[in-house]
């Protein structure tokens, strides 16, 4: 199945989408390249661009982070080339210093416990500019739960090596035999078999469409980390807290609500069960008024939201090589044809003459 290899942009709320991720991420990809012995892929033609962003990317250490969008499609061409989910490869190849201050953190924190509680804090500094989905950990009985929503399938990848990366970090942590999760939930059904992810994490792996979720014995938070430093710890801690803070501006929480409405969007048109609006209006708890409000406020227009969502989404279906009736099913159109005049109304080709060109590309 061919996927999304061309970026466009397109400006309907007066910003764009644009998530990135540190440096560190870009690290761990080459490494795991270069093992595998991968150079080849940036030849191909329709990758040759996104590869050669990632080069200049990784060289110049850039300290306003890497597209996400690229790095979760160069992640599903070396996919590819692997008999095993690429986010578990990924995660064997990983060190703390890929996940940047947050590995830091974690590796001079006294133990698992107190390096848990700064993940949840700071787990936004893995995305340079907006977060995806707020980290949560809940204590239970003899149970520590970590978990976070998973609104975007598209980045099912990205999601996956979170996850394993958490794991890997825990173990990291402790410089010992980490006793096996306790369990594993995937937020979207994965491309191989579940048994590969039962095998890389010791433990039952089930799936719950839209949260994924790692949950921990308590016995092991207290696990002293072998590289404790408080003092150190407490430096970092007090570099990350000012680090959060100079994101947090106006630009940060537009795009972060935009992409909560834009996610949930994407699940109400998989339900289509009722009106989108009303839909996604009941997912914040709001009232569809109130989410006009909200929406205002941020200088966003629920419409302008949806249309762009569809535009991105029907431009992926089409060179996915879908029929034109399935894509206006799947973006909530009544038929065929009313999808195909909101195709025209935005890129001034019908649907027919967009794949056409694809075809001579």
């Amino acid at each position: 199945m061919p996927f999304f290899i061309q970026i466009a942009t397109y400006l309907f709320c007066g910003v764009t989408m644009s998530v990135k991720i540190i440096v560190g991420y870009l690290r761990l990809l080459q490494r795991v390249r270069q093992h595998y012995h991968l150079e080849h892929l940036s030849q191909q033609k329709a990758w040759a661009d996104y590869w050669l962003q990632f080069s200049q990317a990784l060289d110049q250490e850039l300290e306003q982070g890497f597209d996400l969008h690229v790095y979760t499609q160069l992640l599903k061409q070396v996919q590819s080339t692997l008999s095993r989910p690429v986010s578990l490869v990924l995660a064997e190849h990983a060190t703390l210093q890929d996940v940047g201050l947050i590995g830091y953190l974690a590796s001079t924190s006294l133990n698992l416990q107190q390096a848990l509680s700064l993940l949840e804090q700071y787990y936004p500094l893995i995305f340079k500019q907006t977060n995806l989905e707020q980290l949560k950990i809940v204590e239970q009985q003899d149970l520590i739960q970590i978990s976070w929503g998973a609104l975007y399938e598209d980045y099912r990848e990205m999601y996956e090596l979170n996850q394993a990366l958490i794991f890997k970090i825990a173990q990291a942590i402790i410089q010992q035999h980490l006793i096996p999760p306790v369990f594993i939930q995937l937020g979207h059904v994965p491309n191989f078999s579940i048994s590969y992810y039962a095998q890389f994490y010791g433990c039952d792996v089930t799936i719950r469409e839209g949260q994924y979720c790692i949950g921990f014995s308590k016995q092991i938070l207290r696990a002293r980390s072998f590289a404790a430093d408080q003092h150190l710890n407490q430096m970092l801690s007090s570099q990350a807290k000012q680090s959060l803070q100079h994101a947090d501006t106006f630009e940060h929480r537009q795009q972060q609500f935009k992409q909560k409405v834009m996610g949930l969007i994407e699940q109400g048109l998989r339900h289509q069960n009722e009106v989108i609006q009303h839909y996604v209006a009941k997912q914040l708890h709001a009232s569809e008024r109130t989410l006009q409000r909200q929406l205002k406020q941020y200088q966003l227009n629920f419409q302008d939201i949806l249309d762009e969502f569809r535009l991105q989404q029907s431009q992926l279906y089409l060179k996915q090589g879908r029929a034109l009736t399935e894509i206006a099913e799947l973006l909530g159109y009544a038929d065929q044809s009313a999808f195909g005049r909101a195709f025209k109304r935005w890129t001034g080709r019908t649907p027919k003459n967009y794949r056409a060109d694809l075809h001579q590309d």
